[in-house]
């Protein structure tokens, strides 16, 4: 399953600079583990998170249910761009 294209289609519409995002595979613990450090932009790390980790929750949560169908664990780590 394409995961990458997931959080994209997920987090590009509510931030102002969708194209400074930078998603990366790392290895996982386990093959059934993907990793995903999503990086942005400064200025839309608190969209990105949103109220309270909103938003952050709830891209966790998303990819957890689209991952439960492969029989696969997903990992959200966030970053911002350092300048």
């Amino acid at each position: 399953m394409d995961y990458i294209s997931i959080i994209h289609q997920f987090i590009d519409g509510i931030l102002n600079y969708p194209e400074k995002v930078v998603i990366e595979e790392i290895e996982g613990n386990t093959p059934k583990d993907f990793v995903y450090i999503i990086t942005c932009a400064p200025e839309d790390a608190g969209r990105l998170i949103g109220k309270h980790g909103a938003t952050a929750d709830a891209l966790r949560e998303v990819l957890s249910i689209a991952a439960k169908d492969n029989n696969q664990r997903v990992h959200i780590k966030l970053a911002t761009l350092s300048e």
